[in-house]
């Protein structure tokens, strides 16, 4: 499935992705969604079982996610503004909200000259995804959002999270990461439909 092809399913529901069960190891299995492999040594993963989506105070120390980056489980009330490309670093219990209201986080951790390089890469990704119907009212095209996680492993320069689904890698692969969107887009926690502007902590 090509890129283009792959955004274009997004919200017109032209395409029929396969269901499919992730390997016992919990990596994907192939014919739904992007594919592990490939030049940038993609491994897209499912992360079972899901954990609550319980809120903390922004600040709380939360240490039992099950997945890197995390995909599910306990975060902070506020999530960041959609659309974004930030140069500062949004925090993971922010993030993970805009998972729970199903977006797409674009992460690196991009520390040289050359990896660098690649976040506008990130940032042209969710630009170019179609509108969303229900992101016209916040005034951006789509649910996603571009930050640096530091605490990403050694040997992942770029990943995505959806809710309940990571895709890490060594580089941009363009074609399985607008895959990975495609089939994971609005798939999140109990809040999933919502494309609301930022919340504020309680």
């Amino acid at each position: 499935m090509n890129r283009t092809y792959a955004i274009a399913c997004l919200f017109v529901g032209a395409c029929a992705f396969a269901k499919h069960e992730p390997h016992a190891d919990g990596n994907e299995s192939g014919s739904g969604g992007a594919t592990n492999g490939g030049p940038c040594n993609v491994v897209v993963t499912h992360e079972t079982p899901l954990l609550a989506a319980a809120h903390v105070d922004q600040g709380t120390v939360i240490d039992s996610w099950n997945s890197n980056p995390p995909s599910s489980g306990t975060h902070y009330p506020t999530h960041a503004a959609w659309a974004v490309n930030y140069p500062i670093i949004i925090d993971r219990g922010n993030y993970l909200h805009n998972e729970e209201h199903g977006g797409i986080v674009l992460l690196h951790n991009c520390m040289d000259e050359n990896c660098a390089g690649q976040i506008p890469m990130l940032a042209a990704i969710g630009q170019a995804l179609p509108q969303d119907p229900t992101c016209v009212s916040v005034g951006v095209n789509a649910k996603w959002l571009v930050t640096r996680d530091p605490l990403l492993p050694a040997d992942v320069s770029i990943a995505a999270a959806a809710w309940g689904w990571t895709f890490t890698a060594s580089c941009v692969d363009e074609q399985r990461l607008s895959e990975f969107i495609a089939a994971r887009y609005s798939n999140g926690g109990p809040a999933r439909t919502q494309c609301d502007g930022p919340t504020t902590a309680p």
